[in-house]
Order: C-alpha cells, then sequence, then structure tokens
C-alpha cells in the first residue's frame, strides 16, 4: 500500500463500516426483519454471486482456488463458525443499540492482544495498551452487568457472545488452516456453505413460512437495504483484507467504531442509561489503544492466515 494511498483506503474502510453497521440495524431494528436465517442467507447469496464475477472478471489481484477434500475438512471448522457467527451477531444487532454492540465487539481485539503478549509479555509496546486493553474489557463487562433489566436466556448478551466466541475460534483456526487458499478464497466458500446450511435451518426453524406475514415486505427500502447489505458486506471484507497490515490500522478501526457509535446516537432511538453510556464511550476511547494482531509479511490479499470480518 502505498503512502499517497493509505488515506484514501482508509476512508474508504471507515465509510463501508459505518454504511454496513447501519443498513444492517435499519433492516434489523427498525423495520424490525428478525429472521436472521433469511437475512443473512441472503446476504451471503448476494456477495457469493458478486464475488464470483469480480473473481471470473480478474477485477482482483488473486485467482480462486479449487476447493478439493482435504481442503473442505481443514476449512470446515471456518466454514461453520462463520455461519453461526454471523446469524448471531444479527440475533444481537437487532436488540442491541449500536454503541452497545461495537463497545463489546472491541472486547475481541482486546482479548486476542492479551493471549498475544501473554506468554512472555512479548511486544514491548509498553503498558499503554495493555492497560488498554483490560479497560476495554472490564468496561464491557460492567456496561453488560449495569443492564439490570438483562435476562440472559435467549437475550442479546448472549448472542453477542455467541457471535464473539465464533470470530476467536475461527480467528484461532485460520492459523493452522490449510495455507493453499488465500482469505478471499475463504470469504468466498464461506459465503456458499452458508447458503447451503441456512436454507434448510430457515425452513426447519419455520422462518421461511413467518417471513411470509412480514408487514414490510413490500417496501422499497426493505429491499434496498437487504440489496446493500450484501453488497457492503462483500466490499467491507475485501477492505478489511486490504488495509489490515498498516500500522495505524488498529487506531483507524476502533475510531471508526467510535465515530459509528456517535452517528448512531443522532440516528436510531437508544434507550440505554446513562451508567452504561458512560461505560460504553470509555470503552471506545480506550480500544483506540489497543493494538491489533500484527499480520505476517507476505502479500495481504495473498495471505491465507487471516481472519475474516464476520458479519455485521
Amino acid at each position: 500500500m502505498t503512502p499517497t494511498k493509505q488515506p484514501i483506503d482508509f476512508l474508504i474502510y471507515l465509510i463501508l463500516f459505518g454504511s454496513t453497521i447501519f443498513v444492517n440495524k435499519y433492516v434489523l431494528s427498525v423495520l424490525n426483519f428478525t429472521y436472521p436465517t433469511i437475512f443473512q442467507g441472503w446476504q451471503t447469496l448476494v456477495g457469493g454471486i458478486l464475488l464470483r464475477v469480480l473473481l471470473s472478471n480478474k477485477c482482483l489481484s488473486v485467482s480462486a482456488t479449487d476447493l478439493d477434500k482435504p481442503g473442505f475438512i481443514s476449512l470446515l471448522p471456518s466454514f461453520l463458525f462463520f455461519s453461526a457467527g454471523i446469524v448471531a451477531s444479527s440475533k444481537a444487532l437487532a436488540n442491541l443499540s449500536v454503541p452497545v454492540f461495537l463497545c463489546l465487539q472491541n472486547t475481541l481485539g482486546a482479548m486476542l492482544y492479551l493471549m498475544e503478549i501473554a506468554p512472555s509479555f512479548r511486544g514491548g509496546s509498553g503498558p499503554v495498551p495493555l492497560l488498554a486493553s483490560l479497560v476495554t474489557i472490564g468496561t464491557a463487562v460492567a456496561a453488560v452487568l449495569a443492564d439490570i433489566d438483562m435476562t440472559f436466556s435467549d437475550s442479546p448478551y448472549f448472542w453477542m457472545l455467541v457471535y464473539l466466541a465464533c470470530v476467536a475460534v475461527q480467528t484461532l483456526h485460520s492459523k493452522i488452516a490449510d495455507a493453499r487458499y488465500t482469505d478471499v478464497d475463504r470469504l468466498y466458500f464461506s459465503y456458499v456453505f452458508s447458503v447451503v446450511v441456512l436454507a434448510p435451518a430457515s425452513l426447519y426453524l419455520e422462518e421461511a413460512f413467518e417471513v411470509l406475514h412480514f408487514p414490510h415486505a413490500m417496501r422499497y427500502d426493505f429491499y434496498a437495504g437487504c440489496l446493500l447489505s450484501g453488497v457492503l458486506g462483500l466490499f467491507l471484507n475485501l477492505s478489511f483484507m486490504k488495509v489490515r497490515r498498516h500500522n495505524f490500522f488498529s487506531i483507524v478501526d476502533a475510531s471508526g467504531r467510535l465515530l459509528t457509535s456517535l452517528l448512531a446516537l443522532a440516528t436510531f432511538a437508544d434507550v440505554t442509561t446513562v451508567t452504561v453510556k458512560m461505560l460504553v464511550c470509555i470503552n471506545l476511547v480506550s480500544a483506540v489503544f489497543v493494538p491489533l494482531p500484527t499480520p505476517k509479511d507476505s502479500d495481504v490479499m495473498d495471505e491465507a492466515n487471516e481472519p475474516l470480518k464476520e458479519g455485521v
């Protein structure tokens, strides 16, 4: 990435990140489309078709690698956790405010950083990132506990926990996955796997029948939101793969969550208490000082051992 393009690439990433969160939140909460197997199945179908078109027309700097039996076995855990993670993230975002959702999402980067330095406290980045990681995790936990109306059974916090666990396991699994497959390969095959799995799941869970009675099914903003969610989600993943190697990416990423949260407060209804808002604010600011795990030095679009940015 050339220095002259870095600000543009970062700006594109921030726009895609905020737009993806806003579009998903609008469909899930404002329109109240609470059918995650249908919604995420549609997202992955749109994303998979568009990614296939980009690969077929050589619009990306990588070529698709065929998925053979050993590769499928190696990547199967990643496919499973990807599918489970995107469904869980939808169920969480549908009922959590955007700032709380992003606050809890910050804990993943903090925990991965602590795991990276834990064996020997290596890294030499000083006490600030360590303290910021602890504050990020502590304020997220406190924000959840401060929600006195929370019932954990089938709550958005439960689904948020499932989502974070899926992303964490997928991230760790990516370090031992078949190295023949790039991030783009794994994203494409994850899309295909999710469509194949979520289609029958929507029938089994009867969401495919319940959605027939969705009151906003004929609204143009509903169709536009569903289409945009798939398109924006794909380009957010591709942008993430491109810019995450830069030294300043962790600051840009955390700043994007902070800015998105501020804009969301002015856009969507937020009934969280003042205490929770203060804890979330501290969390979002402290996350700016948490370094993300450093990728390897090979070309980022050819790197197979890097996590995907799941869900929303």
